[in-house]
């Protein structure tokens, strides 16, 4: 019995050292926690982004307009009686001089025959416009051609009403066209309409190009107008600018984390925004992945882009 007993008491042992009886001892290694020991870690999320930079430079708001170059100066030529255009003489291109023949109109009435009526150029010039083909019947209160100065070209373009109060006289404009891809001229405005056109709700302007330009009569033209230029401004790129309940915001890295910022915004061009106020030069912001940040977010760097 008591030898027994000594063998159970050195079973019992052995498994307490193991630590596999309730309340014994843990051996080295082991993942079991004691009572009131936390070993949980909290790992903090970072996210991926991008940066740039708020730096200062000019910033203009602009106008995108659609136009058509034209004559400086033009004239209608319209015909002296009713009848029909028995010949064209001319063509469109045709320089021609004042006093020159153009067409001629066949007034004769059933039964009745008249001699035919010359239709003589008003001006000398080059026919821009050509309304009528022979065999149409036409009249005095219709053009019969156009007669215009095309060493000196104008673009025309109409401003809706509602950015009227933006042109001025002398603002300047940047022409392209789809036949010069890549190429801009510079023109200004030269002529604004005193009268507000009822039908469209829109105001006729004219632009006369400061530079020579390979243009001609009767293109359709692109029209950048610069109504107002802010200099030496704070800017930074559009997409870094947030919005929500009508407040604008961005978010600046700071130590490692995002940081989000209040801001209030100008004017907005290509891309680039105007900030007035909340920033300062030299801001680090974050441009990509921005979406998917909250204040205090920790970020994480992979690039950079310029603020052009």
């Amino acid at each position: 019995m008591k030898r027994k007993l000594i063998i159970i008491t050195s079973i019992a042992a052995a498994l307490v050292f193991a630590g596999c009886v309730p309340g014994g001892g843990r051996s080295a290694g082991t993942s079991k926690s004691m009572p009131g020991e936390n070993t949980t870690a909290v790992v903090e999320k970072s996210f991926n982004i991008k940066t740039t930079t708020a730096q200062r430079q000019d910033i203009s708001d602009r106008l995108t307009l659609s136009g058509d170059v034209e004559a400086a100066s033009s004239v209608d030529v319209y015909p002296n009686t009713t009848g029909q255009l028995s010949q064209l003489i001319v063509e469109t291109g045709t320089w021609v001089k004042k006093n020159q023949v153009l067409a001629k109109i066949d007034p004769s009435r059933p039964g009745m025959n008249y001699a035919e009526s010359p239709v003589e150029a008003p001006i000398s010039g080059t026919v821009t416009q050509i309304n009528s083909d022979p065999g149409a019947t036409v009249s005095p209160q219709m053009p019969l051609l156009t007669i215009g100065d095309i060493s000196r070209l104008v673009i025309t373009t109409q401003i809706p009403e509602r950015f009227i109060y933006m042109v001025e006289n002398g603002q300047t404009a940047w022409i392209t066209s789809t036949a010069y891809p890549g190429v801009k001229y510079r023109a200004k405005v030269s002529s604004i309409s005193p009268v507000v056109n009822p039908a469209s709700r829109t105001l006729k302007i004219k632009l006369s190009l400061s530079e020579k330009a390979p243009l001609k009569a009767g293109m359709f033209v692109g029209i950048d107008l610069i109504t107002t230029t802010s200099r030496d401004s704070l800017t930074i790129p559009e997409k870094a600018l947030l919005s929500r309940d009508d407040q604008s915001y961005v978010y600046r890295i700071n130590n490692g984390h995002a940081e989000k910022v209040s801001v209030t915004s100008g004017i907005k061009n290509n891309g680039l925004v105007e900030i007035t106020s909340g920033l300062s030069e030299n801001d680090i912001l974050a441009i990509e992945g921005v979406t998917l940040l909250s204040d205090g977010s920790k970020i994480n760097i992979i690039g950079s882009e310029g603020n052009r």
